[in-house]
């Protein structure tokens, strides 16, 4: 397991979302990014948890957040509409490459299953707090082995 070639191979395969303007695996908090720097997405590594398993390889399960930050400047359109566009978009890019075939992500065959799980904490504008602003953080798992 080459768990940098793992997280890597998230953030190339998140990079690719259509309209997306900056992405980083350094997060940067977003008062530091610029309404024309946005949409942003930034993947950042979380805890990672190990558990033996008896005559075999030991399960190994990886986690990261996806922060994606979004700019409205129609004031006529929430900024959730934005928002939910590009969290549809981390789910798309996701989903099995070949779900005929395997019915799992594997990052290009680098993990056993790589999905969304828990709650993806969104936050809308709040005027003179986020004015137009939105941000959303996706938690991600990812299953392998040692």
């Amino acid at each position: 397991m080459n768990s940098e070639a793992i997280y890597q191979a998230l953030f190339n395969r998140l990079s690719g979302i259509e309209g997306i303007k900056t992405t980083s695996r350094r997060l940067k908090h977003f008062n530091n990014v610029a309404p024309d720097q946005r949409p942003a997405l930034f993947v950042t590594q979380g805890n990672q948890t190990e558990a033996p398993v008896k005559g075999l390889d030991a399960m190994v399960e990886l986690e990261a957040e996806v922060y994606v930050y979004i700019h409205e400047l129609d004031p006529t359109i929430p900024p959730s509409v934005q928002l939910n566009q590009m969290i549809d978009q981390v789910r798309a890019k996701l989903a099995p490459d070949h779900p005929d075939i395997c019915e799992y992500q594997t990052l290009g065959g680098l993990v056993e299953h790589c999905w969304i799980e828990g709650t993806i904490e969104v936050f809308e504008a709040v005027e003179n707090m986020l004015d137009d602003q939105g941000i959303a953080i996706v938690p991600i798992r990812i299953l392998t082995t040692t």
